[in-house]
């Protein structure tokens, strides 16, 4: 059996492969052909077979080259991870404001040198520009605060 020369190639690979099978599940319902051409399923299977491919050439890559040593696992981009996943669970029920404020609060909690007086003001001045931009200038249909805040 042969010993795994370089794990960031082996682990990125195998997270391809498995986007892909996501892609590949997905698209399934989809038809790839039609009576006058291409169907809308093609262009997604193409792609998560390249992926597929892409992440099996990794696999093997990471059997054969020797990468970089491990380096032990680090807290910060899961906090990154989770205020983005913070921002799409509330956008919608409470509001950009509320939204964008969170976001950017826990995502500088991953910054040590971050004071929070500092992430306060980016926070608001992130929540007034993007309210005023996205919602006021380009007319864009998201919510500014919660729909029942302030009987809204």
């Amino acid at each position: 059996m042969q010993h795994i020369k370089n794990l960031n190639q082996v682990m990125t690979g195998i997270f391809l492969i498995l986007v892909s099978f996501l892609a590949f599940y997905v698209a399934w319902p989809l038809s790839s052909a039609t009576d006058v051409g291409l169907g809308p399923g093609f262009v997604p299977r193409m792609f998560a077979g390249i992926q597929l491919g892409l992440g099996a050439l990794l696999i093997g890559s990471g059997f054969l080259s020797t990468g970089e040593a491990h380096e032990s696992w680090q807290l910060r981009p899961l906090i990154v991870l989770a205020a983005i996943t913070f921002f799409c669970v509330t956008i919608e029920r409470m509001g950009l404001v509320v939204a964008l404020t969170g976001l950017v609060l826990i995502a500088c909690t991953a910054n040590r040198g971050t004071k929070f007086y500092e992430a306060l003001a980016l926070a608001i001045g992130s929540a007034v520009c993007s309210a005023l931009l996205f919602v006021k200038v380009l007319g864009l249909s998201i919510p500014i605060w919660p729909a029942n805040l302030w009987g809204g």
